[in-house]
């Protein structure tokens, strides 16, 4: 964690960067690094939240995204369950890589079950080599050199194996108030006990005590510093 400039975190939708990554976006930004995030999808009104107004669910992304010290919040807005991989979405994203040419990737794991979550992991994987490449001039002339990290989050599925295991014992209470700043969403479920409760769990099964967050090695180009090898345990 310590010595990364850049990190970018590609969400499918608003709250899952908090719920796969936040301890460690806290813990990127209490190192120094600037933390940019990408959410895909726009909101998906639910009969739960229909009096909380588009700019009232802008602002509880906004919350979330200060309490977590995010340098930057972007939102593509990409219809939801109209969602498709256009080339237009692919470039978008990769003139945001290109720009920011970040050290540490975040993105849904591989084996998600929401599908939407599985379309924003292959459509990162997409433009991880389209931005490193010497096409696709409309989105910037100058390739990205590859990320030292590539990571896969959890949040709809558990990930059954992990690479992995970052230690958020200190970031813990800040993931917990940044998912509280989706006052909308808690209406559906209790979110905030379930991120902790999660990354309790797996500070359990990885350190024996504490909080922390799993990860998919998807790319590695130098070894992470401060993390634990999670050894591929199920």
């Amino acid at each position: 964690m310590t010595g990364v400039e850049d990190v970018l975190v590609v969400a499918p939708h608003p709250d899952d960067d908090v719920i796969g990554c936040g301890g460690s976006i806290a813990k990127h930004v209490r190192n120094g690094a600037r933390v940019t995030v990408v959410i895909v999808i726009g909101r998906e009104r639910s009969s739960l939240d229909d009096e909380v107004t588009d700019a009232d669910f802008a602002a509880e992304t906004e919350t979330a995204a200060r309490t977590l010290g995010v340098h930057r919040c972007i939102r593509l807005d990409e219809p939801s369950r109209d969602f498709v991989l256009s080339r237009r979405v692919h470039l978008d994203l990769v003139r945001i890589l290109r720009e920011v040419r970040p050290r540490v990737v975040y993105l849904p794991h591989a084996d998600d079950d929401d599908v939407e979550h599985r379309m924003v992991h292959r459509l990162t994987v997409e433009a991880l080599w389209m931005a490193q490449s010497e096409f696709f001039r409309e989105a910037g002339d100058r390739p990205m050199p590859a990320p030292a990290l590539v990571l896969g989050y959890e949040v709809w599925a558990p990930l059954a194996r992990f690479q992995y295991a970052e230690d958020i014992d200190a970031e813990i209470e800040t993931k917990v108030e940044a998912m509280r700043a989706y006052v909308s969403q808690l209406r559906h479920a209790a979110w905030d006990e379930g991120v902790r409760g999660l990354a309790r769990y797996r500070g359990a099964i990885s350190a024996g005590s504490g909080h922390a967050e799993v990860f998919q090695v998807l790319g590695l180009g130098a070894p992470p510093a401060g993390g634990r090898t999670g050894d591929d345990r199920d």
